[in-house]
């Protein structure tokens, strides 16, 4: 009964940091109506970017995280305006693929500027294992979840509290209405591409202080945001938060009660294998919007 407690709540704390993954693409989704296939690299490219900051030019981490929100907020912008507004009435298709191509040009900036094996950030908190009851659990995962929970409370208190975040939804409801109204839609495409980037480096820098810095692992991360955020509905905030616990646990569980038999790898498959099947019965995710169009 321990053992399966603990990989149930070993498997919840992961599920936070994908949780955090999916609300980066929902994000962009309910802004935009984008789905967003660059995501994967540039969780792995802004880990890079603060390994590099503190670790290969010795920049203080004070002085380094503001740095990388900078970074982080050029890139959004950039992307806004190169990349998105001249696709502005072309096909969806089209930004799609603007997005895939943006994913595979920060991909390849990776493999040439930060080549070779994988790169440790210093550790934030000393390695330690907490004791909840007869379950002993990371230190380090416990701190994630928690960070994950306050970036979700912080985001759910700007989006529903203030007026830029009504503003993005109105902007999530219809482009032409909220253009009509006085707001500046690639104003909020901005803001919402610049959040979106900023949870993934903090999901990235999450992972890293567990896993280390290899841009496989991290590329499969945000990826992994792609299955929660379809489970969980394109357009749910909820969906994101429901979907990452439960991707989470099926991949913890299945790690822990299948790899022995298999031979390993079986928390890659889990939560396809599961995320496939709720599509049977739910093609819009759990929380999705199921779009009526009369033609």
């Amino acid at each position: 009964m321990n053992f399966f407690l603990e990989i149930l709540l070993n498997g919840l704390l992961s599920g936070g940091v994908y949780a955090l993954m999916g609300l980066a693409l929902v994000i962009i989704y309910k802004s935009s109506s984008i789905f967003n296939f660059a995501h994967g690299s540039l969780v792995a490219f802004t880990t890079f970017l603060l390994w590099q900051l503190i670790v290969g030019w010795h920049v203080p981490i004070w002085l380094a995280v503001p740095l990388l929100v900078a970074f982080t907020f050029l890139v959004s912008y950039l992307v806004q305006r190169l990349v998105l507004q001249p696709l502005i009435g072309q096909s969806l298709m089209s930004a799609i693929m603007a997005t895939i191509a943006l994913g595979e040009f920060l991909h390849g900036a990776a493999v040439l500027f930060w080549p070779g094996p994988g790169r440790m950030l210093p550790p934030f908190i000393g390695a330690s294992r907490v004791r909840i009851g007869s379950i002993a659990v990371s230190g380090e995962a416990l701190l994630n979840f928690a960070v994950c929970s306050v970036c979700f409370a912080v985001f759910l208190a700007f989006f529903h509290k203030t007026r830029f975040g009504l503003a993005m939804r109105g902007t999530a409801e219809d482009h032409m209405l909220a253009e009509s109204e006085g707001v500046s839609v690639s104003r909020v495409f901005i803001v919402s591409w610049f959040v979106a980037i900023l949870i993934a480096a903090v999901g990235g820098i999450l992972m890293s202080s567990l896993f280390g810095i290899s841009f496989e692992p991290l590329h499969g991360l945000g990826m992994k945001g792609l299955a929660v955020v379809i489970f969980g509905g394109l357009e749910s905030i909820v969906g994101a938060m429901i979907g990452g616990l439960v991707i989470g646990v099926v991949e913890s569980l299945s790690s822990g009660y299948f790899d022995p038999y298999v031979g390993g790898g079986s928390a890659e498959v889990a939560p396809y294998i599961v995320l496939l099947v709720a599509l049977l019965f739910r093609p819009y995710g759990l929380f999705g919007y199921q779009r009526i169009e009369r033609v």
